[in-house]
């Protein structure tokens, strides 16, 4: 009796690691699918940067990229084709694996990061170290280098094979952007309406702390780009927000000791002296963008 039970366990046990395993199989395949036909939001942005990008030009950065490059712009000025791979409320770790995809299918001639105070200062979340859970869909997908940069744990390689584990972030991105039709997503840029008529903001020194991990990804992203024969320009966008003068002495390091040009617009007259350029004290708004699209493309043209 106790033999017969034991047996019906197991049998119990094992049904359900099998209708465990068709359900995380048939999840990969539904969200897989769904991912790349993605419409609109952050997973259209992702997926375009990560798979389908084949621009001369690419520019990387947080939402100071995102809302402040025109590709359109930049194309018309340069000759080349531009592509805004700029991500919200994401850091240099995200734009290095975004960079470690790109690369593993083109090279693009120019690589553009807008240098973001928080790819310096450790103030975690998706500007830390909670970004590499965010890239787990595309653990598998790109190459064994990528695998092994954003797998921080010695079992997040065991839990990004799973798809119910590795989507469990990504479920209401990718089920909006299939459902929101509407695209305010022109080439990676999204504009920002309405003027911003606020006081500057002063970020206080208590809240800092050099990220050394942050800055060896930085030097990084420009030795994987310059390996590929890929020019990198460094950009510091125009901004109200009064950041500490620290943060200029290391992106300056940075540009030094890898040879790279670093063009810095964080207090440029022309934009800083009109608040109705700007969204916010951090952002311009589309007519700020335009006037900042046409200087960058100037420092990008030979």
């Amino acid at each position: 009796m106790k033999r017969e039970k034991r047996i019906s366990i197991l049998k119990k046990a094992l049904l359900f690691v099998i209708v465990l395993v068709t359900i995380d199989v048939c999840s990969g395949f539904i969200f897989d699918s769904l991912y790349s036909n993605s419409k609109s939001g952050v997973a259209y942005q992702e997926n375009q940067v990560f798979n389908k990008t084949n621009d001369s030009i690419l520019i990387f950065g947080s939402s100071r990229a995102a809302f402040h490059y025109k590709p359109d712009i930049i194309s018309e000025r340069t000759g080349l084709t531009c592509y805004n791979a700029g991500r919200e409320g994401m850091g240099i770790y995200f734009h290095y694996a975004a960079l470690l995809a790109t690369l593993e299918r083109y090279s693009p001639k120019v690589v553009v990061l807008d240098l973001d105070f928080r790819d310096v200062y450790d103030r975690g979340g998706n500007f830390g170290e909670d970004v590499f859970s965010d890239l787990a869909p595309f653990y598998g997908k790109v190459n064994a280098e990528f695998d092994n940069y954003i797998s921080r744990n010695w079992y997040d390689g065991i839990f990004y094979r799973s798809n119910l584990l590795k989507y469990n972030k990504k479920f209401f991105n990718i089920l909006t952007a299939n459902v929101v039709k509407n695209n305010d997503n022109f080439k990676g840029y999204i504009p920002l309406k309405g003027e911003w008529n606020g006081e500057d903001k002063v970020l206080k020194n208590d809240t800092f702390t050099i990220g050394p991990e942050l800055i060896k990804t930085i030097n990084l992203f420009i030795t994987k780009a310059q390996s590929k024969n890929i020019k990198v320009i460094l950009v510091i966008s125009p901004t109200f927000k009064k950041i500490k003068p620290e943060f200029f002495t290391i992106a300056n390091e940075i540009a030094a000791q890898n040879k790279v040009k670093l063009v810095d617009y964080s207090t440029a007259e022309e934009f800083v002296s009109q608040k109705t350029l700007f969204h916010d004290s951090e952002h311009l708004n589309d007519k700020g963008a335009l006037l900042f699209s046409k200087e960058v493309a100037n420092q990008i043209k030979p």
